[in-house]
C-alpha cells in the first residue's frame, strides 16, 4: 500500500514537473478499434428486412484544455476538469446494397460550421475519467445514383458520455504526446428529419470504440471518403 501511495506521488510530481501549472493544451488522437458497425433502420421496409449495416473504420482528433491552476486538482476526488475541442472526424464505412440501390463508401465526417466539443473530468486518484462529447457530423454517400436522393449530406449529432479507465501515466503520456491507454465506448442514435426523400425517419445507430492512438488510422475506405470530400 505504502509503495503504491509513494509511486502515486511520484508520478503525480511528475506529471506537475512535465505541463507546469496554468493553462495547458495537448491533442489526442482516436481511432476506432475492434468491431464498429453503423446500421440504418428504414422504416418503411417490412419488418426484418429493413435494417442495413456495414464495418466502419477511422476516427477523431481533438485537443484538450485544462487549467491547471492549483496542483491539487489532480488529488482531488471531483478530478480535473478539462475542455475538449473536436478538431477533426473522419469514419468510412463499406457499401451498403438496399435492395439495388448501392450507398458506395459512407463517410462520416465532422460539420465545418458546427464543430463537436466536449468536457472531460479526470480522476486520475480512482484511475478513471469522465467524458461527455457532442460530435457534430454530416454523412455523405459516394455513389452518385443515392446521392441524387439526398439533398446534400445527412446531419448526424451523436452525444459521447462514458467514463472509462484513466491513470496518471495516462495523463503524463498524452501531455508529453506519447499514446495512451484510454478507450472510450458507445451505442449512438438518430433519427433522420422528414424532409429526407426515401430515407425520412430512419433511424442511424453507431456502436463505436475509440481508443487513444499516436496516429490516425489509415485504410482504402478512409482514402474514398478523403476524395470524395476533396471534391465537394
Amino acid at each position: 500500500m505504502y509503495r503504491s501511495l509513494y509511486r502515486l506521488r511520484w508520478l503525480s510530481l511528475l506529471f506537475l514537473t512535465s505541463v507546469g501549472c496554468g493553462h495547458i493544451e495537448f491533442p489526442a488522437t482516436l481511432a476506432l478499434v475492434g468491431d464498429n458497425t453503423i446500421s440504418m433502420e428504414i422504416p418503411f421496409f417490412p419488418p426484418g428486412q429493413n435494417v442495413f449495416s456495414t464495418a466502419v473504420v477511422g476516427g477523431a482528433e481533438s485537443t484538450i484544455s485544462v487549467d491547471l491552476l492549483n496542483p491539487l486538482q489532480l488529488l482531488q476526488p471531483e478530478g480535473l476538469m478539462a475542455s475538449i475541442a473536436v478538431d477533426r472526424v473522419l469514419i468510412a464505412g463499406g457499401d451498403i446494397d438496399i435492395f439495388g440501390l448501392h450507398t458506395g463508401t459512407i463517410c462520416t465526417y465532422d460539420d465545418p460550421d458546427n464543430p463537436g466539443t466536449g468536457t472531460a473530468f479526470l480522476r486520475p486518484i480512482q484511475e478513471q475519467g469522465e467524458f461527455h462529447i457532442t460530435l457534430n457530423t454530416l454523412i455523405s454517400v459516394t455513389d452518385p445514383q443515392l446521392a441524387g436522393f439526398v439533398p446534400g449530406p445527412l446531419p448526424f449529432t451523436a452525444q459521447v458520455d462514458d467514463t472509462t479507465r484513466v491513470t496518471l501515466v495516462d495523463m503524463l503520456d498524452l501531455a508529453t504526446g506519447q499514446p495512451a491507454d484510454i478507450e472510450i465506448h458507445q451505442v449512438i442514435q438518430s433519427v433522420l428529419p422528414d424532409d429526407i426523400p426515401l430515407l425520412a425517419g430512419s433511424i442511424i445507430t453507431a456502436d463505436l470504440t475509440l481508443k487513444t492512438v499516436d496516429q490516425f488510422p489509415s485504410d482504402p475506405l478512409l482514402d474514398d471518403c478523403e476524395a470524395f470530400l476533396a471534391g465537394l
